[in-house]
C-alpha cells in the first residue's frame, strides 16, 4: 500500500559518506518492512554515473567494498523489479502505480517530504503519517501495524473500532490510540503507568474509575474485558474520555504495554 522506489540518480555528485549513510538506512528500512510496504528498483544502479565518466557503484566500491559486494546485492534480492524507469516525477509513478496510499522515492534530496526519503527516522514517522491519513474503521486492522509500535488492540475492541466507519468518532479514537502508543513507546519505559504524563504531554483526557465503581461488583464486572490470549481478561478501569465515547485500557505494568480492550459508549455507573 506504500511503494518505495530506489533512486540512484539522486546520488550524483553527493559526498560518498552521505550516499553510504542513505543506503545503509534504506537497508535498515527494508529490514523493518511491513506487509503493507513494497520496495522497488529499476536496475539502474550499476549504470548510473556519479560524475562524468565514473559510475556510482565504482565510486562507492573504492571506499566501501562490503557495501557494494554484499549489502547492496542482498538488498536488491529483497526488492521487486519495476520495468518503469524511476525518475524524480511522482506523477509518473502515481500513474503507473495508482492503487496505493503513496509512492515514494528513496535517495538523497534537498529535503524530505512524503515522497522523498533518505533517512530511517523520517521513513518511520512518514509511514505513520501516510497510514493514519488512509485509515478507516474498516481497514484499521491492516494499517495498525504501521501506526502502532507497542499498543495492542483486543479482538473485541477491533470489532468496535471497525463499526465506527470513517466519521469523526473514528478519527478521535484513532488520534487517542496513536497518542497512547506514542506515550507507551517514548515515555513509559520504567516505573508505573502515569495518567498525569498522558494528560500533560500527550493531550489525552484519561482517568481511573472511582472507588464507588470499583467497590460495586456489578459495575466492576462491566469493566472486565479480555485483553489478549496471553494474559486473558483484566479489569480495565483506566479510560480515555471522548465526549460520549470511552476507550478502556489495561496498562500491563510488567511488560510496559498498553492494551485497548473496549471502544464504545459510556459504561453504566449505576
Amino acid at each position: 500500500m506504500i511503494n518505495y522506489f530506489f533512486f540512484p540518480e539522486s546520488y550524483k555528485g553527493i559526498d560518498i559518506v552521505y550516499i553510504k549513510e542513505s543506503i545503509d538506512k534504506l537497508n535498515e528500512a527494508m529490514m523493518m518492512k511491513d506487509k503493507n510496504e513494497t520496495f522497488y528498483e529499476d536496475s539502474s544502479f550499476y549504470i548510473t554515473e556519479y560524475e562524468d565518466k565514473q559510475f556510482l557503484h565504482e565510486k562507492l566500491s573504492k571506499s566501501y567494498k562490503d557495501l557494494t559486494n554484499r549489502v547492496i546485492p542482498s538488498m536488491f534480492r529483497r526488492m521487486k523489479r519495476t520495468s518503469l524507469k524511476v525518475v524524480d516525477d511522482i506523477l509518473t509513478l502515481n500513474a503507473q502505480y495508482p492503487d496505493v496510499w503513496s509512492n515514494c522515492l528513496w535517495g538523497w534530496f534537498n529535503e524530505e517530504d512524503r515522497h522523498h526519503i533518505y533517512s530511517y527516522d523520517y521513513f518511520a514517522s512518514n509511514r505513520k503519517t501516510i497510514a493514519k491519513k488512509n485509515s478507516t474503521g474498516m481497514n484499521f486492522h491492516e494499517t495498525m501495524s504501521l501506526l502502532l509500535d507497542k499498543v495492542q488492540i483486543s479482538s473485541n475492541a477491533m470489532g468496535q473500532i471497525r463499526n465506527l466507519g470513517n466519521g469523526d468518532d473514528f478519527k478521535k479514537v484513532l488520534d487517542s490510540i496513536c497518542s497512547l502508543d506514542s506515550y507507551n513507546t517514548t515515555s513509559w519505559n520504567t516505573g508505573g503507568f502515569q495518567v498525569n504524563v498522558l494528560l500533560r504531554n500527550y493531550n489525552v483526557t484519561i482517568s481511573d474509575e472511582s472507588d464507588t465503581v470499583k467497590k460495586k461488583p456489578q459495575l466492576k464486572q462491566k469493566r472486565y474485558f479480555k485483553v489478549s490470549d496471553e494474559i486473558g481478561s483484566q479489569y480495565c478501569f483506566y479510560h480515555v474520555k471522548l465526549n460520549d465515547i470511552r476507550i478502556h485500557i489495561y496498562p500491563d505494568e510488567d511488560k510496559k504495554v498498553i492494551y485497548v480492550a473496549y471502544v464504545g459508549a459510556h459504561l453504566d455507573l449505576g
